[in-house]
């Protein structure tokens, strides 16, 4: 393998770590390399903390730096924001080459961070690699369109039904497809669900991984604000916002912490579009869907999300179980890819739009 490649796949193995904890900013990896020796590594932990290029550079001395090679994920920033610029650091370090898997998509950066450094004379090449492409997907397009990459799951039994009679709650899926979906929250930025969800099974909607629980922050769409306060989610979510009908009255009294957000209506429904364009603001670059088939067919219809993931288990509901969908859609012909896992006994099938 060329040893270039494999150095930058260090650095993403470091970046996949923090991913869902940086937003605004994207998760970066940095290795930095002498005599065939990675001496210091580091990642960005999140917003307004150094970035990965310096959590590396600050683990060396000015000798150990002298003749190095920078191996980071992305482009290094050349610009002003909660921190100084990766650039400026760089150059006083003694680096001699810098090596990154990915040009930034912001337009302040795209290419200028690269220029810096090598109008200060130092090498600095742009590698390309298949899997930091692919990680820098949903930053990518942030930047472009100023809303989330959404990716939404649904689990459907054999005969594609997702609840029990009157919507009563089921476990469809088994271990392996219930750690794969705590994996996805874990390194989602934010967590859209809907008041219906919410009221039918209770979630808690956290993360919940070897032996760990991390709480992400959870959208709710709860139009006519029917949500009470007595559900799990108040408890498990960093923060819980809720998006309703500007014509309902907010409730009086709030024991939790909880942000109401009014959103105009559109078809009868909250409007969806608005609702990632607020997100996007909020500067959420992965979103992951938690709930039932009215919102995917929402989004479906209006072509919001990149990523849908299926779960189908080989349970048998019956006939009188609650079907995942009411319409039929012909939205499989306009995927760009269509991947099958299996997950112990149950299939993942995941299409990317």
């Amino acid at each position: 393998m060329n040893m270039n490649y494999q150095y930058l796949s260090e650095a993403l193995e470091l970046a996949k770590q923090r991913k869902g904890f940086c937003a605004p900013n994207p998760a970066v990896g940095a290795v930095i390399v002498k005599n065939n020796q990675v001496l210091a590594r580091g990642t960005h932990w999140a917003a307004g903390k150094p970035h990965a290029e310096i959590e590396a550079l600050n683990q060396l001395t000015a000798d150990e730096m002298q003749g190095a090679t920078l191996y980071v994920t992305l482009e290094p920033c050349c610009h002003h924001g909660k921190t100084p610029p990766c650039t400026d650091a760089i150059i006083k370090s003694g680096i001699k080459e810098v090596f990154y898997g990915y040009q930034d998509p912001h337009s302040i950066v795209a290419g200028k961070g690269a220029q810096q450094l090598k109008a200060a004379g130092i090498a600095c090449h742009h590698e390309s690699h298949e899997g930091i492409d692919n990680f820098y997907k949903s930053y990518t397009f942030w930047q472009m369109h100023k809303r989330p990459y959404v990716t939404a799951k649904l689990a459907f039994s054999l005969d594609g039904k997702i609840a029990g009679p009157n919507y009563q709650s089921v476990k469809i899926t088994g271990k392996e497809l219930d750690n794969f979906t705590h994996d996805c929250r874990k390194h989602s930025d934010a967590i859209l669900t809907t008041a219906k969800t919410i009221i039918q099974d209770d979630p808690q909607l956290n993360v919940r991984l070897n032996n760990e629980i991390i709480k992400k922050p959870i959208y709710i769409l709860d139009r006519e604000l029917r949500l009470s306060q007595n559900f799990k989610i108040y408890d498990t979510a960093e923060s819980v916002t809720v998006f309703y009908e500007q014509s309902c009255a907010l409730p009086h009294a709030i024991e939790h912490k909880i942000e109401y957000v009014a959103m105009p209506v559109q078809n009868d429904q909250l409007n969806v579009t608005e609702i990632l364009n607020y997100l996007g603001e909020k500067g959420i670059h992965d979103l992951w869907v938690e709930a039932g088939g009215v919102l995917l067919e929402t989004l479906l219809k209006e072509k919001l999300f990149q990523k849908l993931l299926i779960y189908v288990s080989p349970k048998v509901l019956g006939e009188s179980a609650i079907s995942g969908f009411h319409q039929s859609h012909d939205w499989a012909k306009s995927a760009k890819k269509i991947n099958w896992k299996v997950f112990g006994e149950d299939v993942l099938c995941e299409f990317e739009f």
